[in-house]
């Protein structure tokens, strides 16, 4: 069983540092041992998507995993706990929409981010299987999220306007999930 670990907060170098690719051929304790702990720290969280740099590892993996009753997006769907090695995406259309996104890392703000509705996934699981899949909708902003983290990303920097940014408290008081 993996360790909850504190989730490092933006600020943080290794938040801004290109993660580094696990090699397939050597998925070994270590590996195992921080999809472990990232798990037992996603469960323990409020997140829905946790990447290795959130608890200090440099390496290109990430756990995706929630319940339909925590997901704030219309469009949601459950997604089971998966962990993803070396992940990629690529867009099959242009289509997009402007919702807000948090972050564990950053847990106070809220901003809106503009992502693709619709991706190929590629990654690749703990036992080395490469996976291939089209996904859309939530699941495919959670992952664009997630991976934005593994190239040094934080979603702060990909809110366009200053007007866009709410606090947690603030997106429910006032109702503005509703993007007009």
């Amino acid at each position: 069983m993996g360790k909850v670990i504190k989730i490092r907060e933006v600020g943080d170098p290794i938040l801004s540092q290109i993660c580094e690719k696990v090699n397939l051929k050597n998925i070994n304790q270590e590996i195992l041992d921080t999809i472990d702990d990232l798990k037992e720290t996603l469960s323990f969280g409020t997140g829905l998507g946790i990447s290795a740099p959130q608890i200090g590892i440099n390496k290109r993996i990430i756990v995706v995993g929630a319940k339909k009753e925590n997901i704030n997006y219309n469009d949601a769907e459950e997604i089971p706990i998966t962990a993803m090695i070396n992940l990629s995406w690529k867009k099959l259309s242009d289509d997009t929409d402007v919702q807000f996104e948090g972050c564990m890392s950053v847990p106070s703000i809220r901003g809106k981010v503009e992502r693709y509705k619709n991706i190929e996934l590629t990654y690749y699981n703990e036992n080395g299987e490469k996976i291939v899949k089209k996904i859309s909708g939530f699941f495919a902003r959670l992952v664009q999220h997630e991976c934005d983290h593994l190239d040094g990303i934080v979603f702060l920097e990909k809110v366009k306007g200053s007007k866009d940014f709410a606090t947690k408290e603030n997106i429910e008081k006032y109702n503005l999930r509703k993007i007009n």
